[in-house]
């Protein structure tokens, strides 16, 4: 029994120690930041820390790029591999082509090391090997595309053996740290951004609905009596001249061979006496009103004899869209029977639309102010700026009638093909300027409860959810009135996705090799 038991603790004692060589835990803590000199680009730091289990990490910054680099302690003459993410800033995906240099450096002499590829796509792995002990500076040198970016962590110490690296300081986790890996972020729709002061505004927020332009609109009607049969569809594009309908007429007043030969006999004769009476007026043998009423009718039996030719076709006559646009309106069904002059369709062009909005009498005294708008489509969510559509406002006079309640706002605007008259929107209308505001993005906010939050990045894969306070927003930007603090970085795409991840509750293994 004493020989079991003895075992038992041998193979406990193995296993702990398994346990402490396990990859490092992504559960950074703040640890301490360093401001960072700048060589090729400007960067600063956001951590750099022990984990715990002899791995440290840096994250800093330049305007394209973030380095966000895992090693071991430096120990005189071990060899020591660089984790380096590094990821492009404007979509947050991983750069997959450049070299990457590392030194380590001390009065202006030291050691480096340089990989001309990533190991895997985001991720270069150049190695140290020290040959003494003491501080340096650590220098990370970034080529791609032609341009040069250096980061630099100063103060970095290398230990002089494995015993001295064993006993140093362990800085520990502060506050409650999620951790979301930069594959995973890579793999996603994820963005950071820092905030600063910007110009916002004071919003009104109503409701709007597209209409056409009085003189997008036009209607087509019949010429003759008869029956409709209709060649389009409601909503069909059309360009002009595009067949809408032909009318079948009936009756022999309505006989179309009838009606051209009528307008042509009408017609020739107008042209005869047209013709007759311009050298009787050039010798003033003909009052001038007498040759203008005589003028006048040519044109008029000209026009209406081209037009009767230009429709008459076998099954009737044919009506025809005036304008390109689509079909707004069919008042008649196909094979109805209607009157000279009955309108048979509506042909509305997409280009000019006007956005009819109403505000609370209450907001009166702003409505002068309003001098730009979002618009945002129900359903998907797409937000439209006023200027990206060569929108203005047309009328924003804080007068109503005594039976109106609401103020009308108009704006005009060409169409970028989203807008169809008749479709309600989310307004927001943008009056009364504020210098400096800070403001995130729409979608970086995450409600839970009736709370606000944002999610902050303290470290590479380090984040905070942070309550905030909002304000005014535009469809777009949100104003935060409390939680935030210039130079904070946010999540301003995939904070859903930081969320899912702090609601999984245990922080997961690294997902890469050091």
């Amino acid at each position: 029994m004493q020989t079991i038991n003895f075992l038992l603790i041998i193979v406990a004692v193995l296993l702990m120690a398994s346990c402490n060589r396990q990859p490092a835990s992504h559960g950074h803590g703040h640890g301490h930041g360093h401001t960072h000199d700048v060589i090729g680009g400007h960067t600063h730091g956001e951590d750099g820390h022990d984990h715990g289990d002899g791995m440290f990490s840096q994250t800093l910054f330049s305007e394209d790029y973030e380095l966000f680099v895992e090693f071991p302690a430096l120990v005189v003459g071990q060899i020591s591999e660089f984790a380096a993410h590094i990821t492009q800033l404007r979509d947050h995906k991983p750069l997959s082509e450049g070299s990457l240099t590392v030194s380590l450096i001390r009065d202006g002499r030291g050691i480096r090391h340089r990989v001309d590829s990533a190991a895997t796509p985001g991720i270069f792995k150049p190695a140290l090997q020290p040959t003494e002990a003491g501080t340096f500076l650590l220098l990370f040198e970034l080529v791609s595309e032609g341009r040069t970016v250096s980061f630099r962590v100063p103060d970095i110490v290398v230990f002089a053996d494995a015993h001295d690296a064993a006993h140093a300081t362990v800085e520990q986790p502060h506050g409650e740290t999620i951790s979301f890996l930069k594959e995973q972020a890579w793999r996603s729709d994820f963005l950071t951004q820092v905030i600063q002061p910007m110009p916002f505004y004071s919003i009104i927020r109503t409701s709007g609905r597209v209409k056409s332009q009085p003189q997008a609109q036009l209607s087509v009607s019949a010429q003759v009596q008869g029956a409709v049969n209709l060649m389009v569809v409601l909503g069909e594009n059309v360009n002009r001249g595009d067949l809408i309908a032909v009318i079948s007429p009936t009756g022999i007043e309505n006989n179309t061979s009838l009606l051209l030969n009528e307008s042509k006999i009408a017609y020739e004769r107008s042209r005869a006496d047209y013709e007759r009476s311009k050298p009787l007026a050039s010798r003033q043998m003909l009052s001038q009103r007498e040759f203008l009423e005589i003028q006048q009718r040519f044109l008029q039996d000209s026009l209406r004899f081209n037009q009767i030719a230009r429709l008459v076709s076998q099954q009737g006559l044919r009506v025809v869209a005036p304008i390109s646009g689509f079909v707004s309106s069919i008042p008649v069904a196909n094979g109805q029977f209607v009157e000279s002059g009955a309108t048979i369709a509506s042909v509305t062009n997409r280009a000019p639309v006007v956005i009819e909005t109403f505000v609370n009498k209450s907001d009166f005294r702003r409505v002068g102010g309003i001098f730009d708008a979002n618009f945002r489509i129900p359903g998907d969510g797409a937000t439209i700026n006023l200027r990206e559509i060569n929108g203005r406002v047309t009328s924003n006079n804080a007068f109503v009638n005594e039976q109106a309640t609401r103020i009308p706002v108009v704006f005009s605007a060409q169409n970028n093909g989203e807008l169809m008259p008749g479709m309600f929107l989310e307004a927001f209308l943008k009056t009364g300027k504020k210098e400096q505001a800070l403001v995130v993005p729409l979608t970086a906010i995450v409600e839970e409860q009736g709370l606000h939050f944002v999610f902050i990045q303290t470290g590479g894969e380090s984040f905070e959810r942070r309550q905030v306070q909002i304000a005014d927003s535009d469809g777009r930007l949100v104003e935060i009135l409390s939680g935030l603090n210039p130079g904070d970085r946010v999540v301003s795409r995939g904070s859903q996705l930081v969320r899912l991840a702090a609601k999984a509750g245990a922080l997961p293994l690294h997902g890469h090799t050091h």
